[in-house]
């Protein structure tokens, strides 16, 4: 329980037998636990979704609670939560518990959005892009992103530049997530070319700083 405590929510209930349980509350967030001494964390299966309004709200109030405590966020190993990620249906983080149990929360896309940074225009290139964004951020794989990228043909010379710039942002952040090397200087270009712009190149630079910071 101190890993939610740490998180900011507040024990309401725990018992210790005959059977232990434990529920606990982050404003309208409620959870239940009960215990099972053969559970292994990095085996257990149990997972459900949680919907928010404002999940950037939360994630944020999540990292400063625990960064507060422990003096970091924890991004990978148990227990662990990530950054928050565009996926098709949904805006959400997912976080893991010490038990293992991982809660995948998450703001729903409104009818007719398109998920930004999974979207490109080009049609040749569009679904492919969308596969390996997915491998990335929803299958939570960069590894394998990283194995197949060369693979997935896409050519970036027939982009335009924002779908370059949402390409170069996920080649970038798999470089990150592997411990390679980070290439970024043709995004930084664009980036300053399109400072200007519009909110789209907004959004970019804001993605580009957090994949710099590490998180």
């Amino acid at each position: 329980m101190a890993f939610y405590e740490q998180l900011g929510f507040k024990l309401t209930e725990l018992q210790t037998s005959p059977n232990p349980y434990a529920a606990l509350q982050f404003g309208t967030i409620e959870l239940h636990f009960w215990g099972n001494r053969r559970n292994v964390p990095a085996e257990n299966a149990s997972m459900c979704f949680i919907r928010v309004n404002d999940v950037d709200a939360l994630h944020d109030a999540f990292a400063k609670s625990i960064k507060k405590h422990t003096g970091k966020v924890p991004r990978s190993g148990i227990p662990r939560f990530t950054t928050v990620r565009d996926l098709k249906q949904d805006r959400r983080f997912t976080l893991t518990d010490a038990g293992g149990n991982t809660l995948f929360i998450g703001t729903p896309i409104s009818k007719g959005e398109s998920a930004f940074y999974r979207t490109l225009e080009n049609e040749k290139y569009a679904k492919l892009f969308a596969v390996l964004y997915d491998v990335v951020y929803s299958k939570e794989d960069p590894e394998m992103a990283a194995d197949n990228l060369s693979r997935c043909g896409i050519d970036k010379s027939l982009l335009n530049d924002l779908d370059k710039a949402k390409y170069l942002l996920t080649v970038l952040d798999i470089q990150n997530k592997t411990r390679q090397d980070m290439n970024d200087t043709e995004l930084k270009n664009l980036i300053e070319t399109h400072k200007d712009s519009n909110n789209d190149w907004k959004k970019i630079k804001e993605k580009y700083f957090t994949i710099l910071k590490g998180q």
